[in-house]
């Protein structure tokens, strides 16, 4: 299964979920290991959905990530009120063992990361009891740390040196989704899985609840039980999560439908519009994945390396397809440097929107105006700077600053940093995030890292002008203190 077939994702509560059984998602899975092209599948339940309408960052891991398997029975159960139904939970504690047993038909190698000491080599040792054929590339569960105070490097130089076709990641979620964010663009593993307790359960650190709770969807009762002071506040927290996001969903849905004032787009308009690199188009109702997915193909090649305008002036709501296909076209968009601009939203579809956390990762325009403007920002702050001037270096961070962005802004300004803080001009360092709109683990470990060696040479170093939200990023990772 190629990206041409992976499924257009559904999205349930803002969260996008690929609509695939078990034996889809193993096939996914061997199919991208033959590729070569490494990918990143999150496991995500009620939990997972609830952490991520509070922390943007695991937001867009969620949205980022390649394929995103519904690993909570109220994701399925709810499905049909969304749009098309959820085939089925795709449990991480079920998928490894499934997964075992294929990788050893297929001579693929697997890679145990994280759970307590000795954990991950004895579960890998039982399921290549039950497997003879299954080939370890390894095992290392690292001294526990919050994720930006762990010892990457050493992780890092253990997973070249394994070289492993599958890695299985138990930190636990969402450190163990940060952490594969963090590297998964860098590194050459071919597939990346954020497991939970997974490799817990195959080497009995941990019992999984008896089948037929499980069939009764009340394995998590049965975990509560299990460990009541570490599970039972996150379950409260899940089901009032549950019930107010099921409330506001609904309430949204039966609001009256009123149609938005706007500019239409006419020759003149089109013309200005293309002039700053931006193409239009307009948004079409998708009753079927197949009508999804040809729409998401002839928005990528109408879109080239240009910014995409999609009209939605006539779209009074959108179902889970439409939505995953709207992320899909601004996923392929960011991929090219450019972005997806949603264009005349109608007071009921920008209220969905925002209800669900995305208004964040769209940008919505109700004039060819501020589309313009829009493009213009992304073409004038997309790498951010760095200017010296009278003992102060100011960095300019981009619009993003993350794993994906990280590279490009770590070469433009870091000779300039080693050279200021090897001759001693420099005093202080000004990190100004005006233009910046979204910090990921790989950032706030950048700025960490940049205020070590600051320190380390004297020089002080301030960050300024951040929003609520990317304030919220830094609070969320533990960083505020030390950055802020």
């Amino acid at each position: 299964m190629d990206d041409k077939t992976t499924p257009v994702p559904l999205v349930i509560f803002g969260v996008p979920f690929h609509n695939v059984t078990f034996e889809e998602a193993i096939d996914w899975i061997v199919e991208r290991v033959r590729s070569g092209q490494p990918a990143n599948i999150a496991t995500a339940n009620l939990d997972f959905v609830t952490r991520a309408w509070d922390d943007p960052e695991l937001r867009r891991i969620l949205i980022d990530a390649d394929l995103v398997l519904a690993d909570g029975f109220p994701m399925v159960k709810l499905s049909p009120f969304f749009g098309p139904k959820l085939k089925d939970r795709v449990t991480g504690s079920d998928l490894t063992p499934l997964l075992a047993e294929r990788a050893a038909k297929e001579g693929m190698s697997i890679y145990g990361l994280g759970s307590a000491a000795g954990v991950a080599e004895n579960a890998l040792n039982i399921l290549k009891q039950r497997h003879p054929g299954l080939i370890i590339a390894g095992s290392f569960a690292p001294p526990f740390a919050p994720l930006l105070e762990m010892d990457h490097r050493e992780i890092l130089q253990r997973l070249e040196k394994a070289k492993p076709d599958i890695l299985l990641v138990a930190f636990g979620a969402p450190k163990q989704d940060k952490f594969i964010s963090m590297h998964v663009r860098s590194w050459n593993i071919p597939v990346s899985i954020g497991i939970g307790a997974s490799l817990d359960f195959i080497s009995g650190k941990q019992k999984r609840a008896p089948k037929f709770l499980q069939k009764c969807c009340l394995e998590w009762l049965w975990r509560v039980c299990c460990s009541p002071h570490r599970l039972c506040s996150r379950y409260v927290a899940n089901l009032r999560f549950l019930l107010s996001a099921s409330r506001q969903m609904h309430s949204i849905h039966n609001m009256p439908d009123h149609e938005v004032s706007f500019q239409s787009l006419d020759e003149q308009h089109i013309r200005t519009l293309e002039k700053h690199r931006i193409v239009t188009d307009y948004f079409q109702s998708l009753e079927t994945g197949q009508k999804a997915a040809e729409f998401i193909e002839r928005m990528q090649k109408r879109t080239g390396e240009n910014n995409l305008l999609l009209d939605l002036h006539a779209i009074p709501w959108l179902n889970s397809l439409e939505l995953g296909a709207l992320l899909e076209i601004n996923k392929f968009c960011r991929g090219q440097g450019c972005r997806l601009i949603l264009y005349a939203l109608r007071p009921k579809v920008r209220t969905l929107l925002e209800t669900c956390r995305l208004t964040d990762y769209f940008v919505i325009v109700c004039t060819v105006q501020d589309a313009v403007g829009t493009a213009d920002k992304l073409a004038e702050h997309a790498d951010g700077e760095a200017v010296f001037s009278e003992g102060q270096l100011k960095l300019k961070l981009p619009i993003e600053l993350s794993a994906a962005s990280l590279p490009v802004f770590e070469h433009s300004t870091q000779s300039l940093q080693q050279e200021l803080l090897q001759d001693g001009r420099l005093k202080s360092i000004e990190v100004n995030a005006e233009q910046l709109d979204f910090i990921d683990s790989a950032g706030l470990g950048y700025l960490i890292a940049l205020k070590k060696k600051a320190s380390d040479s004297g020089v002080s170093m301030s960050v300024r002008n951040l929003t609520p939200a990317l304030r919220r990023t830094f609070e969320i990772a533990r960083v505020d203190q030390v950055l802020l």
